[in-house]
This record gives C-alpha cells, structure tokens and sequence, in this order.
C-alpha cells in the first residue's frame, strides 16, 4: 500500500482517463467505413434515373412520323410550308415540315413526360424509402419549355412604343439550332443535367453530356451525310431521321444499361 493510503494505479487502466476502451477505439474506422458503405447504398437506392431516360428516348421515337417530308413522286422536291412559324423552337419552322403538328407534339410530349417522372419518382420514393429531390429538373424543363413557346410569339407581336423592347426577345433565338426541329432535344438535355444534379449521379452525368452533344450535332449536321458516305441510302423525305433516332438511341441504350446496373445492384444487397 501507498504511503499516502492510496491504491496505485493498475496496469490495464487508462491513463489518458477518456474512459475509453482500446476496443472501442479501435471500432471508430470501421464504424465510419460502414456509415460510408451505407451511405453509398443509400444513394444507389434512390437511383431511379433510368425511367426519365427511356421513357425520352420512346417519346422521341414515337416523333419519327412528324419530321418524314413529303415527296411527290417523280418531282424530287419537297412540299414545303412558306407560313411564318409560331412555334419554331419545338419544330413549327418555315421550309423544314409539311404538316405542322410537330411543335404540338413535343408540348404535349414533353408535358406528359415530366408528369410521367413525377409520378414515377413519387412511387419511388414510397416503395425503397428514398426520395430524390427531383424538383430543380422538373422547373429546369418546364421553364425552357414555356419559354420556347411564349418567345417567338411575344417577339413577333407589334407592340405599343413602350413594350418595344419584347422585340428584343429576337436575339435569344437560337438561329441554327432550330432550323431541324431539333430544339426539343436541347431542352431535353438541359433536364437531364439538371437531374444529374438532383441526383448527385456522375454516371448520369456523363449520360447528360454524351446526350448533350449528339442534340447538338444533330441541331447543327444533317447525320444523313454520314450515312451516304458510308453507303448507306436514305429514302427521299427521310433524311430527318437519322437526326432524330440518333439521340433516342443514346436515352434507350443509357436508360436500358442503368436498369441493368440498378437491378443487378438490387439483387447483390
């Protein structure tokens, strides 16, 4: 016994006096490896990209009839509309079509698309537990969307000397890149990134930017030439279409992998 009457103090206690044992000191690194594990997991769960992405791509297929030209046959030259465009981003451009319903179709379609992921993401979110706040993607669009219909319309109108400046609403035509009826597909991939961000998805991402630049290739190129120079022939009043079926191929084949990849993910867990 100590002179003082104290007992002196054993090997195995602590000295820093934390109150801490090494056991559980040492269970720290694991713990946090295990938070990131499930954190990972988590964000894999709410992943639900894959619908938005297949279900662009069949709407864009599903436009195919609305951008064929029509051909008199034994003329050679197409019939063309010489009526000035009310709605020339989402395709109402003078020259290009000869019905003039393609604007309304991606109105409809890109309305109907947005409520159909909205409804899918809210299905989602109640059947894993997960929500994925889809919201910036869905204002993104609606907001392009309303724009390309309310622009040229405002920008066309005489206006008394006071409103002359909605005439400047000219300079944010995009020129080139509706003059294929194409526009539709920016829109698209501007909500796509968009989504990515909601998502925290680099995978998406690089689906966002990889579809990004086939909508503007196929905005600014005719793709047909590709297809001639390969020894390829498109049907006369077809040469759209390889503009078209292009970016819906990269939103099916996207949207088909990542289905594969979240279902496998769900099967391993």
């Amino acid at each position: 016994m100590a002179e003082d009457g104290h007992e002196p103090a054993s090997a195995g206690s602590n000295e820093a006096g934390d109150g801490e044992s090494p056991e559980r000191l040492g269970s720290q690194p694991e713990l946090l490896a295990q938070m990131k594990v499930l954190r990972r997991q988590a964000r894999a769960a709410r992943h639900a990209y894959w619908f938005p992405l297949v279900l662009f791509g069949l709407l864009t297929c599903a436009s195919v009839p609305f951008y064929v030209q029509n051909v008199p046959r034994g003329t050679g030259v197409f019939e063309t509309s010489t009526a000035v465009p009310a709605l020339p981003f989402l395709g109402d451009f003078p020259g290009f079509l000869t019905q003039g319903y393609l604007a309304y179709y991606w109105i409809a379609a890109l309305l109907g698309g947005l409520l159909a992921t909205q409804l899918w993401y809210w299905w989602h979110a109640r059947r894993v537990g997960l929500a994925t706040p889809a919201r910036a993607y869905l204002i993104t669009t609606t907001v392009l969307l309303v724009a390309a219909i309310v622009i040229p319309p405002l920008s066309n109108v005489q206006h008394p000397h006071s409103l002359h400046w909605l005439h400047g609403l000219r300079v944010l035509w995009p020129g080139d890149l509706v003059i294929r009826g194409t526009f539709p597909f920016l829109i698209i991939a501007v909500g796509l990134l968009a989504l990515a961000w909601a998502e925290r998805s680099w995978a998406l991402t690089v689906i966002g930017v990889v579809y990004t630049g086939t909508a503007l290739l196929a905005s600014l190129y005719d793709v047909s030439n590709v297809l001639y120079r390969i020894g390829w022939t498109v049907a006369p009043g077809s040469e759209a279409l390889p503009n078209v079926l292009l970016p819906a191929a990269v939103l099916l084949l996207s949207g088909a992998g990542t289905f594969a990849a979240q279902r496998r993910h769900r099967i391993a867990a």
